[in-house]
């Protein structure tokens, strides 16, 4: 079993490093319902990612391995600067699970760079507009693939949150390049009471065999 955590900055007032501290939680008897978070913050996330392409950033991977009792056997944290070469996004490993990139690392890194460097305007063009459209389906595919339930209030690096549980729809269709993976994944969601952004996103591959037999396609 695999469990994929992605720290993610989308607040309106620009992107900051996520410092990974514990989210703490609190009690509120009246809540909101789902969907009335959800709409504003797929706007406000389309909105903070497009304007990411303004700001360099640091990005935390995280990758951990779960055994058959849900105990996590290994992990994989990756730690990036997003810095912008002749205006275009390039993500810069500077950590690897609390330490300075490898050798080969640092070598497949440069090789990286140098293609980008040696790529023609109408290849940067084609390439930056593909990965706007994937970027832009993989906001617009999750409120299609996913069914969203408010299982309460957390704080997470001193901003108040909404937790948002996700389970894969059972007959979601996947679309784009991120709709593959929808369906094999569950999780949640922590959105930002304040503006609607996403704050922290905590996948956990899921099982298709429990909701697969419920699908009725035309």
């Amino acid at each position: 079993m695999r469990t994929l955590i992605i720290m993610i900055t989308a607040s309106a007032v620009g992107f900051a490093q996520v410092n990974g501290s514990a989210a703490q939680p609190q009690n509120h008897s009246i809540l909101p319902d789902a969907r009335a978070i959800l709409g504003p913050s797929i706007a406000a996330t389309d909105r903070s990612w497009r304007a990411r392409v303004h700001y360099t950033y640091l990005q935390r991977d995280e990758d951990r391995r779960l055994d058959s009792h849900g105990l996590v056997k290994s992990e994989d944290v990756k730690v990036s600067t997003i810095i912008f070469v002749d205006g275009v996004p390039f993500e810069q490993l500077v950590e690897h699970n609390g330490l300075p990139p490898s050798a080969e690392e640092q070598r497949k890194q440069k090789d990286k760079l140098d293609k980008l460097k040696r790529e023609t305007p109408e290849e940067r063009i084609a390439r930056l507009r593909q990965e706007e459209e994937d970027n832009a389906s993989l906001i617009r595919e999750v409120p299609q693939a996913f069914k969203f339930e408010l299982s309460g209030e957390e704080v997470v690096n001193g901003r108040p949150t909404h937790v948002l549980q996700a389970t894969p729809r059972p007959c979601y269709r996947a679309r784009g390049k991120y709709g593959g993976m929808f369906s094999k994944v569950k999780g949640k969601l922590w959105v930002d009471k304040k503006d609607f952004g996403w704050v922290k996103a905590d996948g956990q591959g899921a099982r298709r065999s429990s909701w697969r037999s419920a699908c009725r396609f035309p």
